[in-house]
């Protein structure tokens, strides 16, 4: 399985962790806890947002909102670590630190380990030089090549002239060497909104608000020299999300200007909406790639996803993602990625976005149809007596599929009452317009994969159809998007 080294997003990664919004009002830091405050009433749900990637000794290292940490070695295959603590809440963020490793998050202190999955032990929180203390909001840490640290998060500056509003900011400090909870410079002024100027810092989905813009989740990368500021903007549960750059040849706090071609990462349609939140880091080959969230608001209007794509600099040192955000297969980062605009990826199409399936069964409201209409909020849902459940599609022609991906849906999840996410067992088939055999077989899947992406040797196909074998204890099956990828076939 997965024979051409690819992966596509939403990224397929296992045990995403439980969706908290709710509850972190009421914990301090970083928290480990499985029990649900009695006045949340919102029902269970998964989320994983907000993503961190620290490159370090050959591996990626993965921080994401609602718990941590995912690492890979290979760039295709991401092994869940679970460590203590595990939830960050919002927006972790890691730097190495003499021997060490700083970890800090949303309105958290800062932390530190040994190694980057820790376990992390408290130091305190953040010190002003008045002595005041405080936790910043959604942090990012950067350590320099000279070893100074600095700090970047979120604020928000009181208007004047309108009472109760706020313009939003990224601001920077610099923190002590011996000791990284102190502020030695700073809060400094990096980034303020202008929605003058920026059509996309604008708030609402169609960035209507000309008068109010959100900028947020800072990230800082230095390549070539260059000081990249990467920032999220408008809105965290809207289509346009989206991550923005702005670059300084002179200091990690101040000279930022925002390059031209903003924003970085966006897309207004299919499975993968918004691409907001998270950062640009290096991987294999001196390359760079973009993690960033995605909107999948079906339970909650925080509920996300990861995706990742390629990123190169051109001629002036700006950012761009030569292959925009993608939705269907492309090849894992290798020494050898081939960065030209397009060719990452492996050619295959969606075969059954907005084709019209035919269910064993189906729940009113629950049409077969939304199994395939690339939306994340919406979900095909087969009657509970079905003990088999069944999708077909007609592809109205004969292609070549090679890959496929399984967006569930975990209904009747409940912590509480220990309805736990587990694998959901499966087999794709293929109809050649005579027989029917089997594409993939994941009856013997073991391992949690809320989404499932697999690469497998291709068929031929007029007619593909999904069945579900076997669910965990208490969840029902529904799928939120079944995808074959393809190419037409012809005959040689």
């Amino acid at each position: 399985m997965n024979k051409r080294h690819t992966y596509c997003n939403p990224l397929s990664l296992p045990d995403i962790p439980r969706g908290k919004d709710d509850w972190y009002p009421f914990e301090r830091g970083m928290f480990s806890h499985e029990r649900k405050p009695e006045s949340v009433k919102t029902p269970d749900y998964r989320s994983i947002s907000d993503p961190t990637v620290f490159y370090h000794d050959g591996k990626w290292y993965l921080y994401p909102s609602y718990g941590m940490a995912w690492v890979t070695e290979d760039f295709e295959n991401w092994k869940h670590v679970k460590t203590d603590p595990y939830c960050p809440k919002y927006s972790p963020c890691i730097t190495p630190w003499k021997d060490k490793f700083l970890l800090t998050s949303w309105k958290c202190p800062l932390y530190v380990g040994d190694t980057p999955t820790g376990p992390f032990t408290e130091l305190g929180e953040f010190i002003r030089p008045d002595g005041s203390t405080f936790t910043p909001c959604d942090p990012c840490i950067f350590t320099d090549d000279d070893g100074r640290i600095y700090m970047y998060a979120f604020s928000g500056l009181p208007r004047k002239d309108r009472p109760g509003e706020f313009i939003s900011r990224i601001v920077g400090f610099e923190l002590d060497g011996e000791d990284p909870r102190r502020v030695v410079r700073g809060p400094v002024t990096v980034l303020t909104q202008n929605t003058e100027e920026h059509v996309f810092e604008r708030f609402g989905a169609f960035n209507q608000d000309v008068e109010f813009g959100w900028i947020e989740g800072p990230h800082m990368l230095k390549h070539n020299g260059r000081y990249y500021m990467i920032y999220a903007t408008p809105d965290t549960a809207a289509p346009n999300y989206c991550m923005a750059v702005a670059y300084s040849d002179t200091d990690p706090l101040s000279g930022f200007v925002y390059q031209k071609r903003n924003p970085l990462t966006i897309h207004l349609t299919g499975i993968v909406k918004g691409a907001g939140h998270g950062c640009v880091e290096h991987g294999p080959g001196g390359s760079l790639w973009a993690f960033y969230t995605i909107i999948a608001p079906s339970t909650f209007v925080y509920e996300r996803r990861i995706g990742m794509d390629l990123v190169d600099v051109d001629e002036s040192g700006e950012l761009f993602c030569p292959s925009g955000v993608t939705d269907a297969p492309q090849y894992v980062p290798s020494e050898k990625t081939d960065k030209r605009p397009g060719m990452n990826a492996t050619g295959d199409f969606p075969l059954t976005a907005w084709r019209r399936p035919e269910a064993s069964s189906e729940r009113e409201g629950r049409e077969a149809f939304y199994a395939t209409d690339e939306s994340s909020i919406t979900w095909w849902q087969p009657k509970a007596d079905d003990k088999e459940p069944t999708l077909t599609i007609d592809l109205y022609a004969t292609y070549k599929v090679s890959a496929s991906r399984i967006w569930w849906k975990d209904l009747g999840l409940d912590y509480a009452k220990g309805i736990l996410p587990g694998a959901i067992r499966y087999v794709i088939e293929g109809f050649d317009g005579e027989t029917w055999y089997t594409l993939l077989d994941r009856r013997d899947l073991n391992e949690d994969r809320n989404i499932d992406y697999c690469d497998f040797d291709a068929g031929v196909c007029r007619k593909v159809r999904l069945r579900i074998t076997e669910c965990p204890k208490g969840i029902s099956p529904a799928v939120i998007d079944f995808t074959v990828f393809g190419k037409r076939y012809m005959k040689e």
